[in-house]
C-alpha cells in the first residue's frame, strides 16, 4: 500500500511540478520519500537523485533553522520509504527503478556554487555559495549501512515482542477460533 503511495509522490517529480505547487517541508519530504525507495530498490541513478535533492534541500531553504528541519524530515521520510520497502520484500521495485531513473529531476543543471537549475527553468539561489560535492559522499555504501541499521531495529522490535510474549498471544487468539 505504501508502495502506491510513494509511486504517486514520484510522478509529480517527473513533471518538476511539485517544486512549484508545494511547501519547502513537504517537497524535501516528498524527495525524501522518492530516495528511500530508490536506494532500497538500488536505482542505478539514486547517487545523482542525492546529490540533486540535497541541494535542492540546502539551497532552498530559508534560515539554517529551516535547512536543519528539512534535512531531518528529508532523512526521516527516506528511512520511513526505506524500511516500508524493505518490509514489503521489495515487491515492485522493476517498475520503481524505471520510474525513479527516469524522473524530470535528472534534467537539472547544478552548478558549483550550489546554484539549482530545475528542468522547468526555476532558478534557484543558495543563501551563500556553497561546494555542492560535499553534501553527498558517493563512494560510501550508504545502503549497506541502512541495511545493517534496518536489521537492527527489527531485531529489537522482534526481542521486544518475545519478551512481552505477543507471539503467544497471537498464535492462542488463532488456536481459539
Amino acid at each position: 500500500m505504501k508502495s502506491i503511495r510513494i509511486l504517486t509522490l514520484i510522478l509529480p517529480l517527473l513533471s518538476g511540478k511539485a517544486l512549484a505547487n508545494n511547501s519547502y517541508i513537504e517537497d524535501v519530504k516528498s524527495f525524501g520519500y522518492v530516495a528511500g525507495e530508490g536506494l532500497a530498490c538500488g536505482a542505478e541513478r539514486y547517487p545523482t537523485y542525492e546529490l540533486i535533492a540535497r541541494t535542492f534541500l540546502v539551497s532552498s531553504a530559508k534560515s539554517d533553522e529551516e535547512q536543519a528541519k528539512g534535512m531531518f524530515e528529508y532523512n526521516s521520510a527516506k528511512a520511513e520509504a526505506y524500511m516500508s520497502k524493505k518490509q514489503d520484500g521489495l515487491f515492485g521495485c522493476n517498475e520503481i527503478n524505471q520510474r525513479f531513473n527516469n524522473q524530470n529531476i535528472f534534467n537539472s543543471k547544478l552548478y558549483k556554487n550550489g546554484k539549482l537549475k530545475l528542468p522547468d527553468g526555476k532558478v534557484i539561489i543558495p543563501r551563500q555559495k556553497y561546494n555542492p560535492n560535499y553534501l553527498y559522499d558517493r563512494s560510501k555504501d550508504e545502503r549497506s549501512v541502512l541495511n545493517a541499521y534496518y536489521d537492527k531495529i527489527i531485531a529489537k522490535r522482534n526481542q521486544k515482542a518475545k519478551k512481552e510474549g505477543i507471539y503467544q498471544k497471537i498464535r492462542q487468539q488463532e488456536n481459539s477460533r
